[in-house]
């Protein structure tokens, strides 16, 4: 199997951003449109098995990498969560689109609630799957455990015999298991010495009141097993009006394990917004 999702319809490219090129995947120029911000530290990849479904509703995806991330370039110092917005918008403009739908993914939906106060008519709705909603103490006490380890390891210093791969290997297949491991140990590799970009700017970022500040028709995906659960619940006090969906499953990440299901949901939500 390739490493990058194919199909006739699903094309790949690049666009020019503020620090460099941007990798990102586009299933074409019919349907909704609807851009998919992955979490920190991987890439589009992620939504990889959403593709077919989400064409098949009639949704045009378009899923970049973040700065740093996947196939795009990484920026000459650490970007913030704002930066990521405007490398997004960046790719919307590649892509010839003037106003889409957003979904993000734990870092993603950061991005997407940034870009969301940043350019709000270019937003139409955004889906949070996975909301990390968090006060200062846990956001620090989150970057203190990850980001100085991601930093100084870089892109796993190399070890011989690979027992830094075979390590970080065995933690990923524990939480999510052998099929995404691989795909996350491949987007690790990618991301080079600038691994902890991400993190850092999640972890330093307070959504809180991005999300409070923007009215955009809002759902907010979760179900049991997925780390930010807790999280999620926490952002829909903060979003009364918001749309909450708790899937009836249980499981790390919905996307692989049901992705017909969470399409299905998030389809529902974006037909709501039809034009």
């Amino acid at each position: 199997m390739s490493v990058h999702p194919t199909s006739p319809s699903l094309k790949r490219a690049y666009a020019d951003g503020p620090s460099g090129q941007l990798h990102y995947y586009d299933a074409g120029s019919v349907g909704v449109p609807l851009m998919l911000l992955h979490q920190s530290p991987t890439s589009a990849i992620d939504f990889a098995a959403t593709f077919p479904a989400f064409a098949e509703a009639g949704i045009r995806v378009v899923a970049p990498d973040l700065p740093g991330m996947g196939m795009s370039d990484a920026p000459p110092s650490p970007p913030t969560i704002e930066d990521f917005a405007q490398a997004v918008f960046a790719v919307m403009d590649a892509a010839g689109l003037a106003r889409a739908a957003v979904l993000g993914h734990h870092t993603g939906a950061q991005v997407a609630m940034a870009m969301a106060v940043e350019q709000p008519a270019r937003i139409s709705r955004i889906i949070l799957y996975g909301a990390p909603v968090m006060d200062e103490a846990p956001l620090l006490d989150h970057w203190r455990k990850i980001v100085p380890p991601e930093r100084e390891a870089g892109a796993f210093r190399p070890v011989s015999g690979g027992a830094h791969l075979s390590d970080i290997f065995r933690r990923l297949e524990a939480l999510f298991g052998l099929d995404v491991a691989q795909r996350m140990v491949i987007s690790r590799l990618l991301a080079g010495p600038e691994l902890w970009y991400g993190h850092n700017a999640a972890l330093t970022h307070d959504m809180s009141l991005n999300l409070t500040a923007s009215r955009h028709p809002l759902l907010l995906v979760t179900h049991k097993g997925e780390m930010l659960d807790a999280n999620t619940y926490a952002a829909k006090l903060l979003r009364p009006d918001a749309q909450l969906v708790a899937l009836p499953v249980q499981c790390a990440n919905v996307m692989d394990a049901d992705a017909p299901t969470f399409v299905a949901v998030v389809s529902s939500f974006m037909a709501q917004s039809a034009e």
